[in-house]
């Protein structure tokens, strides 16, 4: 064989799996942030048994959290149904250990089934109880599991062979409101090039192999079949599955929490169907007459499916809505936070009124239980005589990332990490000797995060500025724009001190 045989089938091959690799992360992402709606805010809790599947979505998950994604709790549920087993277990506490990700686990006595249980479904019961009480206990806005394309195709056939009529056909939701799937379009084999790609090395369970259980026989007696009598028959009762499953009706989240632009007349709509609180809340503006219109649902619809990260959307009469995190915002013109006149020094403790919001910096002895709360994030004690400091982002910031071990732009970054141009320029920087470390709720720098075993860490949060509801009492009032906080560069936080910026 020719030589550039052999190396054009290797390039094909390393090809292949850097495909598999953006395919994979890009489907994680998508499942993750504009399917299910979560943010850097949120706590997702993430099954992982060691295998493929579940090491492959905590590797993209991990990614996705660069690109704005949830804080993530790794759970390992370990049936003990092999001497191997407790090996696995140490393997995902090693991985977690690895990537600083905190984890719970639970050995579980060898299955005993209920009178008309197989072993297999009393494993699957103990599993989803373990998963349920540590997921509600941690206070996780989702549970994630390594569910793929090929464990979706399976479950359709089962249920098709039980006669579950039409509702068969939909399997497995991606988002079921408390179970999310992010690897369910993602076939097997690219979860398996994935693997080798990143040099994963998960477990194979022997189980998997076994003639003993359903499932194993319909993955590798019945679809097999399948296949070669009609090719690409898994393809088609995936589409089907797809097609079967009913759209969702366009829902408007809570704007608690959520960062809008600054604005003296800014309203947020309330949580519900979005036709109905928005008319609703349209209706208490004495200024706004017309109805919208068919592109103006459109636009808003669309924008709620795909959890922008902030988009602008006119309305008729002089109004506009932004967009972002699912929540809805009125406004009477389009606005941007404006950077900082100057930085503001600080010292720790300190709370601190910006005009986004309250900045709150605090010494810990948390660090084992803080280090994956999306509710503030956790820095290396900063050294003696160093000073501390918040101000907005400027031109030539730079961050390490955590994930690649290299030096960002900081402006690129929160791009990255869904901080739209609406919000960028007045975001809060918290700076030691005038460089970068932190950007609450987006990133921390990775040379100044705590030692693993640090007794004190330096913890760094921000509640966002609320919004008065667009349905309250006497509408779109517009305040006084001294109101509007803003930054005093003479003003100074000292330790323990609140110090309202106006």
């Amino acid at each position: 064989m020719p030589r550039h045989a052999v190396a054009s089938g290797a390039l094909a091959r390393r090809d292949r799996a850097r495909h598999a690799v953006r395919l994979v992360r890009d489907a994680v992402c998508r499942a993750t942030i504009h399917t299910a709606g979560l943010t850097a805010r949120d706590l997702l809790a993430v099954a992982v048994s060691g295998g493929p599947d579940s090491m492959v979505l905590l590797d993209a998950l991990l990614a996705a959290r660069e690109r704005g994604g949830p804080a993530l709790h790794v759970l390992h549920f370990d049936h003990a149904w092999h001497d191997g087993s407790a090996a696995v277990a140490q393997k995902v506490h090693a991985a977690c250990r690895a990537s600083g990700m905190a984890v719970t686990s639970e050995r579980a006595a060898r299955p005993t089934p209920n009178p008309g249980e197989s072993r297999e479904m009393a494993a699957r019961r103990l599993r989803h109880d373990f998963l349920r009480r540590a997921g509600t206990q941690l206070g996780v806005a989702r549970v994630a599991t390594g569910h793929q394309a090929d464990d979706q195709v399976e479950t359709i056939l089962m249920n098709l062979a039980r006669g579950g009529g039409p509702g068969a056909l939909q399997g497995m939701r991606v988002d079921d409101g408390w179970t999310l799937r992010p690897l369910l379009t993602v076939w097997r084999e690219q979860i398996e090039a994935y693997a080798h790609r990143q040099r994963l090395l998960p477990h194979r369970d022997p189980a998997n192999e076994s003639s003993d259980f359903r499932r194993n026989r319909v993955r590798h007696e019945l679809i097999p079949l399948l296949d070669s009598i009609y090719p690409g028959a898994r393809k088609a009762l995936l589409r089907a599955g797809a097609l079967a499953t009913p759209a969702a009706e366009p829902m408007v989240s809570s704007a608690q929490g959520v960062r809008m632009p600054l604005a003296p007349d800014r309203r947020a709509v309330p949580a519900g169907p979005l036709r109905d609180v928005l008319n609703a809340a349209l209706r208490t503006d004495e200024l706004f007459t017309p109805q919208l219109g068919e592109s103006h649902w459109r636009a808003l619809v669309r924008a709620l499916a795909e959890n922008t990260a902030g988009r602008w959307i006119q309305l008729p009469g002089g109004r506009w809505a932004y967009v972002r995190d699912r929540a809805i915002a009125l406004y009477g013109s389009r606005v941007a936070d404006p950077p900082w006149p100057a930085p503001v020094e600080l010292s720790v403790p300190a709370e601190v009124d910006l005009a986004v919001g309250r900045l709150q910096l605090r010494y810990s002895a948390l660090a084992k239980a803080a280090c994956d709360s999306p509710a503030f994030e956790v820095l290396a004690v900063p050294p003696s005589g160093a000073r501390l400091g918040v101000r907005t982002p400027r031109a030539g910031d730079q961050v390490t990332s955590s994930v690649d071990g290299r030096r960002h732009d900081l402006l690129r970054l929160l791009r990255r990490r869904r901080v739209p141009a609406a919000l960028r320029g007045g975001t809060p920087v918290v700076t030691l000797n005038d460089q970068p470390v932190c950007v609450p709720g987006v990133v921390v720098d990775a040379d100044h995060r705590p030692p693993p075993r640090a007794d004190t860490i330096l913890a760094v949060s921000v509640v966002w500025a609320p919004l008065p509801r667009a349905d309250s009492p006497g509408g779109f009032v517009t305040e006084s724009p001294l109101r509007v906080r803003t930054l005093d560069s003479r003003e100074k936080c000292g330790s323990g001190a609140r110090v309202p910026l106006i």
